[in-house]
């Protein structure tokens, strides 16, 4: 995105619809990723490489806690 980063765009789309899950993926390590503060408590993510499964069952765990906290 040129304007925006994926969590930016999320905060966007969260002001407009604050149940909006999103499941954020980086190929960047776990300390890179820590020490820009790219993640907040609560926000789904998975590290890259991920297996085509290993991605399905993430976003079936995001589906799910969607669904037990409506």
């Amino acid at each position: 995105m040129p304007k925006k980063s994926g969590k930016e765009a999320y905060e966007a789309i969260k002001q407009m619809k604050s149940s909006i899950k999103a499941l954020f993926l980086s190929g960047y390590s776990a300390d890179i990723i820590q020490k820009k503060g790219l993640l907040d408590t609560g926000l789904n993510f998975v590290y890259k490489p991920i297996t085509p499964t290993g991605l399905l069952q993430k976003v079936r765990e995001v589906l799910d806690e969607h669904i037990s906290c409506s």
